[in-house]
């Protein structure tokens, strides 16, 4: 039991629990009275409880019980699975994108990027094909003077019910290939054009659908025909 004091006539009252919101009555004076948000007698009814205001209370009691730096790390986490079973799973690659990617990579002399997207067990072969093509390249390159030029790619297969594709690329001049007319000879403007490099690439479509080089294949497509 508790004792309060009743605010008008100072007479004890005996209460069973103090509450700001609950009703008290002087037995002496039949005042009533409550407790103000300090714990201060005050005639008058208890003001109504809002509740609204208690839901919101009790609503942050629970926020502040809940384990945020746990939760947040959780959906982190599926945030990354999520990501990654959608690059694992998702649709097929377009192959002329690859393709393209790849040509640049030899136009740009990045050996490393055609390795690391080469076939399993295909990787050297890559290597020894990317040192043959390049080195025809460098010696177009010669006779090109230093002109701007342009990688066109052009896919002869995507089959990606079997899982196979192949690529045919071409990297020339993008200026000066034309035959200049005002030349007398038609046979010297022919032969004075800058002669394009072409090469063949095989690609392989693995279980997660992306194409990969095939190194083995591409290098025996480079090799001269008997």
């Amino acid at each position: 039991m508790s004792q309060l004091t009743c605010p008008l006539c100072g007479m004890p009252v005996r209460v069973p629990k103090t509450e700001n919101k609950n009703r008290y009555l002087c037995k002496k004076c039949h005042t009533p009275f409550h407790l103000d948000k300090s714990g201060t007698p005050v005639v008058g009814e208890a003001p109504a409880v809002d509740e609204f205001e208690v839901v919101k209370q009790k609503v942050r009691e629970k926020v502040d019980q809940l384990p945020i730096r746990k939760i947040v790390m959780g959906l982190a986490a599926l945030l990354v699975v999520w990501f990654g079973v959608r690059y694992l799973f998702g649709p097929t690659e377009r192959l002329d994108l690859v393709a393209e990617k790849a040509a640049k990579a030899v136009a740009e002399n990045d050996p490393d990027y055609l390795k690391s997207i080469a076939a399993p067990d295909t990787a050297e072969d890559v290597g020894r094909w990317f040192d043959q093509v390049h080195s025809r390249l460098d010696q177009a390159r010669q006779r090109w003077n230093g002109k701007d030029e342009a990688v066109e790619v052009h896919v002869k297969q995507e089959d990606p019910a079997k899982r196979k594709g192949e690529v045919g690329v071409i990297i020339q001049p993008t200026i000066g290939t034309a035959r200049d007319v005002s030349i007398a000879n038609p046979t010297e403007a022919t032969a004075s054009a800058p002669t394009p490099v072409d090469m063949e690439m095989v690609w392989t479509l693995n279980k997660w659908g992306h194409w990969t080089l095939d190194g083995r294949e591409t290098l025996a497509m480079s090799q001269p025909r008997q």
